[in-house]
């Protein structure tokens, strides 16, 4: 259990980032690159259950083809399976989301 979480029980759905949350996702995230993707996995730094996430590597391409302040940055989310009080139906995780810089060669 982490030091956030609530002694009666997991952490509520809230949609929420915080600038250390990055850090610990690029510190102990794996990432794995797939002929037209890039996954990452971990715990998430906000509720610590294991998250995984996919990037469709077409789409990087192609968002980084519009110009823009810096195409590498990608916004991720919590996407455990852990039940959070609060969650709106049909989404997963516990709505913590962070920023990582991505390179993935072309």
């Amino acid at each position: 259990m982490r030091d956030d979480e609530p002694a009666a029980g997991p952490l509520p759905y809230v949609e929420v980032t915080d600038e250390a949350y990055a850090a610990r996702a690029a510190a102990g995230f794996t990432v794995r690159e797939f002929e037209f993707a890039v996954q990452l996995s971990g715990r998430c730094p906000r509720c610590d259950h294991s998250t995984t996430s996919t990037l469709v590597d077409e789409l990087y391409r192609r968002e980084a083809s519009v110009a823009a302040p810096d195409p590498g940055y990608r916004t991720v989310l919590c996407e455990c399976d852990a039940d959070h009080p609060s969650r709106p139906a049909g989404l997963r995780g516990c709505g913590a989301y962070w920023t990582l810089r991505l390179e993935v060669e072309a």
